[in-house]
């Protein structure tokens, strides 16, 4: 298995470099090698009638044995392409070339992920709510569209500085998005149709750390406000420098996103001193269910700009109250229908175990990088990645 597996890499690289030099549909120059891997690459490219830079995706022939895969980059160029707003990397142009293999040509976007930020700790509130503010931006945007993202986190979320604006926000990579494509195009294919066969499986796309609890209930009761219970993950993380909830396997932490309580922030860094609004915007995003988080992304921002008006409190002082034991109805967990109420933890291992056989056909393709490890934190442009970069 890991020869063969070996020996896919090596051709991968190889093909990868093949293209360097070539020009597809005769406008698009392939410059340099960006991120790949055993399935596709991203390309830095030039668009030599406009004289920009571009990023390509390209997706090799034998991706048509994996049909999910071939939808899921048809889905990306819909939603890519229909999409118009300053926080969304835009798609221009979806074709093929050598036959079977196909290219997505997207938005150039020059900086680095959030991922890349956050893994040097809190990030400063005022910071992070700016990041926050423009990523629900970008959400409403895409759900004004009928589109739920379904994979939104740090690794998704670029930042770019232009100009005398810094951390300008790029939502990326629509790969796993839930696409209305009978309402924006008659291309590309759902997966949540009848005749997908991950979807007949149970399988829930996605990445584990930032499922909302209701995947659990499978793909149709994802809904816009998952993509906000992913967004109220990130900007906790941010904040707190570390994710509300871990655990030693995807089980345990799902489990915790089911029915845990979110930890206060001082919890995971005594240091840590936001707007006790702010924590509150934080603890209503992660409401488990999810009819009582904001009914929109544009209400989010609404929340934020309210919350940031108010002065931060003083990390010495204690609270009144813990609000890891409150009983409120942040606290409570989603019910399963009645006829599932016994054997729910073997229903989460079920779903665990439909995740991780899609992220093998996720791991399969998705692309990865490779970047020195920074000493200090980094700036928006201390390196070059392309509009799908994944994790």
């Amino acid at each position: 298995m890991a020869g063969g597996w070996t020996e896919r890499s090596a051709a991968a690289k190889e093909r990868a470099a093949a293209l360097i030099g070539r020009t597809l549909s005769d406008r698009y120059r392939i410059v340099e090698v960006i991120a790949m891997g055993g399935m596709g690459a991203v390309y830095r490219a030039e668009h030599l009638t406009m004289r920009k830079q571009i990023a390509v995706k390209v997706l090799h022939p034998e991706v048509e044995d994996f049909p999910e895969l071939s939808a899921r980059f048809e889905r990306e160029a819909v939603a890519g392409a229909h999409i118009q707003h300053p926080n969304v990397a835009a798609a221009s142009d979806f074709g093929t070339f050598d036959g079977d293999s196909r290219f997505l040509v997207l938005e150039h976007v020059d900086g680095i992920t959030l991922k890349e930020l956050i893994d040097f700790g809190p990030v400063e509130p005022d910071r992070a709510v700016s990041i926050a503010r423009q990523t629900a931006a970008a959400l409403a945007a895409v759900h004004d569209k009928g589109i739920v993202h379904r994979d939104i986190k740090p690794q998704n979320i670029m930042l770019v500085d232009k100009g005398d604006q810094e951390d300008l926000v790029k939502l990326i990579d629509f790969g796993f998005a839930k696409v209305p494509v009978e309402e924006l195009s008659s291309v590309a294919r759902d997966d949540d149709s009848p005749e997908s066969a991950l979807t007949r499986a149970g399988t829930v796309v996605g990445t584990m750390g930032y499922l909302a609890p209701e995947a659990a209930l499978g793909t149709g009761a994802i809904t816009p406000q998952s993509d906000l219970y992913a967004l109220g993950v990130i900007l906790y993380q941010m904040l707190a420098g570390k994710p509300p909830f871990q655990g030693k396997d995807a089980v345990e932490m799902f489990m915790k996103h089911r029915t845990s309580p979110v930890p206060p922030l001082r919890q995971q860094d005594p240091n840590v001193s936001v707007p006790s609004g702010l924590e509150a915007v934080v603890r209503k995003l992660l409401e488990k269910d999810p009819a009582r988080r904001y009914a929109s992304a544009d209400e989010l921002i609404e929340a934020l700009d309210q919350a940031m008006n108010e002065p931060a409190e003083d990390p010495a002082r204690p609270r009144a109250r813990d609000d890891a034991t409150s009983t409120s109805a942040a606290t409570r967990q989603i019910a399963p229908p009645a006829n599932r109420s016994s054997g729910a933890t073997r229903w989460i291992a079920l779903l665990v175990g439909g995740l991780v056989i899609g992220g093998g056909l996720i791991a399969f393709f998705e692309l990865t990088r490779e970047a020195p490890s920074p000493t200090t934190a980094p700036t928006a442009t201390a390196t070059t990645t392309a509009t799908a970069t994944a994790t």
